[in-house]
């Protein structure tokens, strides 16, 4: 941040005003950032979510790159603004029904992560075509928010240098982030995705894209309206791992071997009643058992607890017990939870400062979405029932 600060009043000392355009440290930070994807959220913590929610739901990843590497700039040049020209009252106020907002901003990132990232610098909503600057912010704080914004451009650009390298093939936009989380570098990702592709052509090669465990309703409204398909990173855990790698014993069977309840029957002789729902649940909730995951924990076979590696599974082998998992104090009854610590076996709120620990020193998901949100609650609620009971 102090090398981008000393980049600006460079420029600006040479007749220049705008957002860092000097190639050196340019270059330096993408280096930085294509060998170490964490420093963006280092730089602005809400990086992350914003390249997720600009790029949900594009079929192509690539031209949403670029609009979004445009509305980074704007948001930078925004910054630089109020940072070399305080004085100046226009920079004071940004018109919602501009040019700029409404052809470049709006069509890249949601409204409320304009209005938030726009609430970084100081502007707050005036009305219904609005943001003015109610709260002047010390120098520091725009500086880091105009660097911020700096590395979110540069990110799209690996992240679209990415994207050109694969082609023709077209990726799913949360293979690739969920792919640049988990290599690392971009060499690492680009041989990921490559991976995971040929997973991909193998599966349909064999037939395999039909999902025999899971029952899809012929319209949305047989679902309740409900969407009733795994979320995207999970979508295709099927065709990377083997069928007896599914626990295949509810939750409310966990302890109970010993007074003679039975397991759910196993997928040998599956009950379409349970253990579809179990795939169903288990693809849900599982955020380490996605393809990325298992390709960037290497080509073996996932192991079961307690069992040789790679051995095979009868099917009328006892299944391994799941863990029992707890909800962590810093959550209140009902709400709902954001981050589950698989070490710990606990669900936190999104500001525990135990979770901010379990996110450095500990395996983990973050719960991205309402329906995992309730669905980790659920399951979780009834572990300590359960626990509670025996």
């Amino acid at each position: 941040r102090q090398e981008y600060r000393r980049c600006l009043e460079r420029e600006f000392r040479q007749g220049r005003a705008g957002p860092c355009s000097d190639p050196s440290f340019g270059e330096r930070l993408g280096q930085r950032l294509r060998r170490e994807p964490a420093v963006l959220g280092a730089l602005q913590d809400d990086a992350p979510v914003l390249l997720a929610r600009g790029l949900q739901d594009r079929p192509d990843p690539g031209p949403a790159l670029l609009g979004l590497a445009g509305a980074f700039r704007l948001l930078e040049l925004a910054a630089v603004n109020l940072y070399l020209f305080p004085w100046r009252k226009e920079f004071g106020t940004v018109q919602t029904f501009s040019g700029a907002y409404v052809h470049s901003l709006r069509p890249a990132l949601p409204e409320d992560d304009l209005v938030r990232s726009f609430g970084r610098l100081g502007y707050e909503r005036r009305g219904r075509h609005c943001l003015a600057v109610t709260r002047p912010l010390p120098e520091p704080e725009l500086v880091a928010a105009a660097c911020g914004f700096f590395a979110c451009r540069l990110e799209c650009e690996i992240l679209a240098e990415v994207v050109r390298r694969l082609q023709p093939r077209r990726l799913r936009a949360e293979d690739l982030l969920e792919a640049r989380r988990l290599a690392g570098d971009v060499e690492a990702c680009v041989e990921m995705l490559q991976q995971l592709g040929t997973r991909h052509k193998v599966a349909a090669d064999c037939g395999d894209s039909v999902d025999l465990y899971q029952e899809t309703p012929a319209s949305p409204e047989d679902a309740g309206g409900e969407d009733t398909a795994p979320s995207a990173p999970w979508r295709d855990l099927g065709s990377l791992r083997g069928a007896q790698d599914v626990p295949r014993r509810s939750w409310d069977h966990r302890r109970d071997s010993k007074r003679g309840q039975e397991p759910v029957p196993s997928v040998g002789n599956p009950n379409p009643d349970t253990s579809s729902s179990l795939l169903f649940l288990e693809q849900e909730l599982g955020g380490a058992g996605g393809p990325l995951s298992a390709l960037a924990a290497g080509s073996r076979s996932p192991q079961v607890p307690g069992e040789p590696q790679n051995s095979p599974t009868s099917p009328h082998q006892e299944a391994p017990e799941l863990p029992c998992y707890q909800l962590h104090s810093c959550l209140r009854r009902g709400a709902l939870p954001s981050y589950c610590c698989t070490t710990c076996q606990q669900l936190h709120a999104g500001t525990c400062a135990a979770a901010q620990a379990c996110r450095t020193h500990h395996h983990g998901q973050e719960l991205r979405n309402e329906r995992q949100q309730r669905l980790w609650l659920q399951r979780t609620e009834v572990d300590m029932l359960l626990a509670d009971g025996s």
